[in-house]
């Protein structure tokens, strides 16, 4: 397995706020032995294990991509990749996985992104906070 010359974490402070918010209000409704509790804590550790980040990794070879515990990755071969380029997502296009205007989106909510564009024209977009360091990772090798 080669080794990757790029790896980066983003966890966001907004995402860390709301899971600490949710998480309070759950121990609140618990300590007033509220049945409403498990409502709200249940959904936000299972939210929280899935998205609570976003682990970018870059190779010769390959892009990874993966949110929180790596449930949910995506692995991209760079010898499909055509250009890369940086970009600024519209801040409508909110976080998670979506579908936009520009083709498919990765983003734990970072304006800043790095766009792939494929060798059959589509597009795919990498929301991160540190895009220059990106861009050179994938324009050095």
């Amino acid at each position: 397995m080669e080794q990757f010359h790029y790896r980066h974490r983003q966890l966001p402070v907004w995402f860390i706020i709301m899971v600490l918010s949710f998480w309070l209000l759950s121990l609140m409704l618990i300590c007033a032995k509220s049945r409403a509790a498990l409502v709200l804590l249940l959904p936000s550790v299972i939210f929280t294990t899935v998205f609570w980040g976003l682990t970018i990794e870059v190779n010769s070879k390959e892009i990874r991509l993966c949110f929180g515990l790596g449930l949910i990755k995506r692995t991209i071969c760079r010898k499909k990749i055509d250009q890369v380029t940086q970009v600024r997502n519209r801040w409508w296009y909110g976080w998670g996985i979506r579908l936009t205007p520009h083709g498919w989106m990765w983003s734990m909510g970072e304006l800043d992104a790095i766009e792939l564009t494929y060798r059959n024209n589509k597009k795919f977009r990498i929301g991160t906070n540190q895009p220059q360091f990106l861009l050179k990772a994938l324009t050095n090798s």
